[in-house]
């Protein structure tokens, strides 16, 4: 029998809408394509109609294309027909059948039927009050729960000024809460209630800064925001020229000095401190200025050096390939720090790369490839005789979308009916959305389909969808694993002894040139540590809270002056 024709699956969006089941269309480029919710049954319909097809010959000559508009029409209509069906079935009452009437026997003596008891009263409907609050910017006012507008207040009898902690219970609000006094000026509103919470008097006024509800408008949240520095994408040549290394004692020393560190840190992932004393306790050091180190089975702090019988192959002098530490763990650290206290004489080159702007440019070249590593999970494990380690994660990693809570479904046999970020959607930015990259081949487990999957009844076993999915994952781990590997795109540093690297361990892929063990006292000695996100972006947002303006001025004037250098160099 003629092989498979292969060709993309089609793409449906379905809405279930006052229990009918609703299907819409996209156009993409020349052609429509429908997404399924559920694409196991797609193959389904696909092995029967290409069995036809194939039965024929193929007359109709149907190619890739020809052959996915021949059978979405069918298989669509017949998959709404019966969501529709099965919708309708669920939302409306079954009427019994008609039966003949039969007149019943007379019995001696009716039995008295028990009286009905009274109905309770319905419970009162809860009135909803709202504050009518006019938000600058906006084309009208905007209705906010009273409920909510109580319970942001951040008097000092809501709030301690001290510790910042909360000084009410939110259960406690009455649900009859009703501003009987909205006054607004050009900074911000000032409510008095009516039924408050208990404890608080007629004299208690709610001040909410406007631009706090200007951003529960426009974003849904008015959490402090940690994307202050904007992430640059950046190859080894953008690396060297637009960024820079920082000497021990700024670092450790000057406050301004560690907040540009850390910018840089956000922006690209990416940095080196010089000058670093030669001591076991200098990463330590460096790692507080941050925040506190992340304890992990290798302890706070740990050395990377050749040993026997290694149980890490970066304990080893081979080769070490792309990638990223403890992947295998819920929360893999955010930070990692490499300290280099010696070195030997030959080899063992640091190597570098930027996982986003590879995550982006396989977004522009094969949108399907960047969907299945943002769908397929992969499992990551540390198996060894005293620790075991396991999680499942995809490579790409999506934040979500703020108010459309848009995130990759998970892949699987489960229809999945949420809203999905789009990768073909324009009006959002790649890079914004990328929230991590998770890549780690020395750890990697073998594949398996998710728990909870169950036979649909179909000749389909479960080796048919497992091999799908290492299929469709491993196209797209090629493509992904080559735009990595782009000579342009590795900076590579032969670190001396004295110098401490520190990098984004969910974007920077790291690696390392296989290096000649020297004499002894000379061999590669790294000292490492961790750190978490939280301290990490706790000291970025304090540090710009106190010094961010007049660092963005002196970042800008640095940028202007290389542009400056730059075009001259073009000129020349």
């Amino acid at each position: 029998m003629a092989s498979r024709l292969r060709h993309p699956a089609p793409r449906a969006y379905v809405s279930i809408v006052n229990g009918n089941a609703k299907a819409t269309t996209r156009a993409l480029g020349n052609s429509t394509r429908l997404r399924l919710l559920n694409i196991e049954e797609w193959d389904h319909a696909q092995a029967a109609r290409e069995q036809e097809v194939l039965e024929d010959g193929n007359p109709a000559g149907l190619t890739r294309k020809g052959f996915a508009k021949d059978v979405a029409p069918r298989f669509i209509a017949k998959k709404f027909h019966l969501l529709n069906k099965q919708a309708k079935a669920d939302a409306m009452p079954k009427t019994p059948k008609a039966r003949p009437f039969t007149p019943k026997k007379p019995t001696a003596e009716a039995t008295p039927k028990k009286p009905k008891a009274e109905a309770e009263p319905a419970p009162p409907i809860t009135r909803w009050a709202n504050a009518r609050v006019t938000v600058p910017g906006a084309a009208a006012e905007h209705s906010f729960s009273a409920v909510f507008l109580r319970d942001i207040c951040s008097c000092p009898r809501c709030v301690h000024q001290s510790t910042r902690q909360k000084l009410f219970v939110t259960a406690d609000i009455p649900t009859q809460i009703e501003a009987v006094d909205v006054q607004s000026d050009a900074q911000s509103v000032k409510i008095r209630w009516s039924n408050d919470v208990p404890g608080y008097d007629g004299d208690h006024v709610t001040e909410i800064p406007l631009a706090t509800l200007s951003n529960y408008v426009t974003k849904g949240n008015d959490l402090p925001s940690h994307d202050t520095t904007p992430r640059v994408l950046w190859d080894a040549d953008m690396y060297q020229q637009r960024t820079q290394d920082f000497t021990y004692e700024a670092y450790m020393e000057d406050d301004t000095i560690l907040l540009k560190a850390l910018r840089q840190l956000e922006s690209h992932g990416l940095l080196f401190v010089t000058d670093v004393p030669a001591d076991e306790k200098s990463v330590k050091r460096l790692s507080k200025r941050i925040g506190p180190l992340k304890t992990t089975f290798y302890g706070k702090t740990w050395d990377v050096r050749s040993v026997p019988q290694a149980k890490n192959v970066a304990y080893t002098s081979q080769n070490l390939g792309f990638h990223m530490d403890l992947m295998y763990m819920k929360q893999p650290p955010h930070l990692q720090l490499l300290h280099c206290i010696r070195s030997s004489s030959a080899g063992g080159a640091s190597l570098f790369t930027d996982s986003f702007k590879a995550a982006v440019d396989l977004r522009k070249n094969d949108i399907e490839a960047f969907e299945g590593l943002g769908k397929i999970k992969v499992d990551y494990h540390y198996d060894h005789k005293t620790d075991y380690y396991y999680q499942s994660r995809s490579v790409i990693e999506l934040k979500r979308l703020g108010l459309k809570d848009a995130v990759i479904s998970e892949y699987g046999r489960q229809a999945h009916i949420s809203v999905s970020f789009n990768p073909r959607d324009s009006s959002v930015s790649p890079i914004d959305v990328i929230d991590a990259v998770s890549w780690s081949p020395p750890f990697q487990a073998p594949f398996r389909l998710e728990s909870g999957v169950k036979d649909v009844g179909t000749s389909y076993g479960g080796d048919y969808y497992l091999s799908r999915k290492v299929d469709h994952w491993h196209d797209a781990a090629r493509k992904f694993n080559e735009l990595i590997h782009r000579p342009e795109a590795i900076y590579e540093r032969l670190m001396k002894p004295g110098e401490c690297v520190i990098f984004d361990n969910r974007r920077v892929l790291h690696a390392r040139k296989a290096f000649e063990v020297g004499d002894m006292g000379k061999e590669r000695w790294l000292r490492g540590a961790y750190i978490d996100k939280d301290p990490f972006m706790s000291k970025l947002k304090i540090l710009n809270e106190r010094y961010g303006a007049a660092v963005e001025e002196v970042e800008l004037k640095e940028k202007q002056e290389q542009d400056a250098y730059f075009e001259m160099q073009r000129e020349a």
